[in-house]
C-alpha cells in the first residue's frame, strides 16, 4: 500500500510538536503551581505580621477594632490568642476552634473536615494565626491549569495548521516535477526545470532522467529495428507472392499442382497480414500524440489507408451529426479504427457493405463498425487477447492491436452480435477526451 510522504512528515511535526508542547505544559504548571504556592503563602505571613502589630497596639479591644476586618479579608481568616492560648478576637467566619499550631510557622491543619493553610506568629503578648482554605487553593490551580491547557491546545491547532501550508508548500516542486514527467512524451528529451535549484531534488530529477533517457534510447532501437524488420521481410513476402501468381497463370486449370498452390498464396497473403500486425503492435508504444481532429478527418485517414483492399467499396458511413465533434488522439483513433474495418472487410461477403456509424450521448462518444459476417462465439475479452486463435483459425492481433490502443488513448472497445446478422465493434471515448 502506497503510503504518502505529505502524511508521513505531518504526523512526525505533530508528534514532535505534541511531546514538546506536553513537556511545555508540565513545565509550567509546576512552575506556576510553585510560584503560586510562595506568593499566596507570603500573603499569609504578612496578614498575620500586620495584624500582630495592630493587636499589640490596641490590646484587649480588639474586636471592636475594624482594622482587623479590614487585613483579614479576601479569602483570609485571622484569630489573635494571648499566650494562654484564650482566643481574643476572630475575623468573620473563621473556625472556632483553634487555627494556631504550637510553633511559629506554616501549617497545615484539618478543621470539620476541611484543610486549612495556616500561618502562626507570635508577637509580644499576642499570637495571631492566618489561614486560608485548601480548597480556594486547589480551585486557583484548577482556573489556571485550564486556562494553560486551552491555551496550549490552541497554540498546537495554530503550529498544526502552520505546519500543513508550511508542508505544502515545501512539497509543492515534488508535485510539479510529477506533473512534468506525467505530461512529458516517452519521446521527448529530458528537461525538467521544476527542480532547478532546489538542492534536494537535484540527484532524484537527475537519475529519473537518466531513466527516461534510457528508455528513450531503447524504444528508439526497438522502432528502428520493427522498421528494419518490415523492410526486409516484407519484400520476400511479395516476391513470394507474386512468383506464386505467375506460376499458377503458367498452369493449366486443372493443373493438380493449382490447388497447392492456392493454397500457398493464401498462406504467404495470411503471414503479410500477420506480420503487419505483428510490427503495428510492437511499434504501438512509440505512435506519437498529434493535435486534436475532427472525427471526419480521422474516418478519412483510415478509409485512405483502404485505398487499395479490393472490398474498399463495400464501406458506408454515417457521421454527419457528430461533423463538429474531435478526437484527442487521432493517430491512436484512426490506427484502431483502420484494423477494425479490415476485419470487418474480411468477414464480410462481396457485394455486402459495410457501415460506419459515429453517434454521441450526454458522456461518451461513439464509432460503430458493422460487418455483414458471420459474428462472434464465445467470450469477446478472449477475442481482443494477443495471439488468440478463433474458431475459424484466424489470430486475433487485429482486435488485440484496437483494444492496446483504445487502453492507451482512454478509451474502450466493446463487440457485440447484431440482431440480424454481424458483428458490432463499437470504439466509445469520454466527451472530455473528444472535444
Amino acid at each position: 500500500m502506497a503510503r504518502s510522504l505529505r502524511s508521513r512528515v505531518l504526523w512526525l511535526v505533530a508528534f514532535s510538536l505534541l511531546s514538546v508542547w506536553l513537556l511545555l505544559a508540565l513545565w509550567l504548571h509546576n512552575t506556576v503551581k510553585q510560584h503560586l504556592g510562595t506568593a499566596l503563602d507570603q500573603r499569609l505571613a504578612a496578614s498575620a505580621r500586620m495584624v500582630a502589630s495592630m493587636a499589640n497596639a490596641s490590646a484587649p479591644a480588639l474586636s471592636a477594632k475594624p482594622e482587623l476586618q479590614a487585613v483579614v479579608n479576601s479569602g483570609l481568616f485571622c484569630q489573635v490568642m494571648n499566650l494562654r492560648g484564650e482566643i481574643l478576637a476572630r475575623s468573620g467566619g473563621a473556625p472556632s476552634a483553634h487555627l494556631a499550631s504550637s510553633q511559629d510557622g506554616f501549617t497545615e491543619r484539618s478543621l470539620a473536615g476541611e484543610r486549612w493553610r495556616v500561618y502562626t506568629v507570635s508577637q509580644g503578648q499576642v499570637r495571631v494565626a492566618t489561614a486560608e482554605p485548601m480548597a480556594v487553593r486547589e480551585s486557583l490551580l484548577a482556573t489556571l491549569a485550564w486556562a494553560l491547557l486551552v491555551g496550549l491546545l490552541l497554540a498546537l491547532l495554530g503550529a498544526w495548521l502552520a505546519v500543513r501550508w508550511a508542508v505544502s508548500r515545501g512539497l509543492a516542486p515534488l508535485d510539479a516535477v510529477r506533473r512534468e514527467f506525467e505530461s512529458r512524451p516517452v519521446q521527448a528529451a529530458s528537461a525538467t526545470p521544476s527542480a532547478a535549484g532546489i538542492t534536494e531534488l537535484v540527484p532524484l530529477v537527475a537519475a529519473l532522467d537518466r531513466w527516461a533517457d534510457q528508455a528513450r534510447q531503447a524504444l528508439l532501437r526497438e522502432r528502428r529495428l520493427t522498421d528494419d524488420l518490415a523492410h526486409e521481410l516484407r519484400t520476400p513476402l511479395a516476391a513470394l507472392k507474386t512468383q506464386l501468381q505467375v506460376a499458377r497463370l503458367k498452369l493449366p486449370p486443372d493443373a493438380p499442382a493449382m490447388a497447392a498452390l492456392a493454397a500457398a498464396e493464401n498462406a504467404s497473403s495470411r503471414m503479410a497480414d500477420n506480420l503487419q500486425q505483428l510490427l503495428a503492435l510492437a511499434r504501438l508504444d512509440g505512435v506519437p500524440q498529434s493535435c486534436p481532429r475532427p472525427v471526419q478527418a480521422v474516418i478519412d485517414d483510415s478509409l485512405a489507408q483502404l485505398a487499395g483492399h479490393p472490398q474498399r467499396a463495400a464501406v458506408q458511413r454515417d457521421d454527419v451529426a457528430c461533423a463538429a465533434m474531435t478526437l484527442a488522439s487521432p493517430s491512436l483513433a484512426s490506427l484502431a479504427l483502420r484494423n477494425l474495418l479490415e476485419n470487418a472487410l474480411r468477414y464480410t461477403p462481396p457485394g455486402e457493405p459495410v457501415w460506419i456509424r459515429v453517434v454521441a450521448d450526454a458522456t461518451d462518444l461513439h464509432i460503430h463498425v458493422e460487418d455483414q459476417g458471420p459474428g462472434i462465439t464465445g467470450n469477446a475479452e478472449a477475442l481482443c487477447t494477443r495471439g488468440h486463435r478463433g474458431d475459424r483459425g484466424q489470430t486475433g492481433l487485429g482486435l488485440a492491436i484496437v483494444a492496446s490502443v483504445m487502453a492507451r488513448s482512454g478509451g474502450q472497445l466493446a463487440l457485440e452480435n447484431r440482431a440480424g446478422a454481424g458483428l458490432r465493434a463499437t470504439l466509445s471515448w469520454p466527451v472530455t477526451d473528444t472535444v
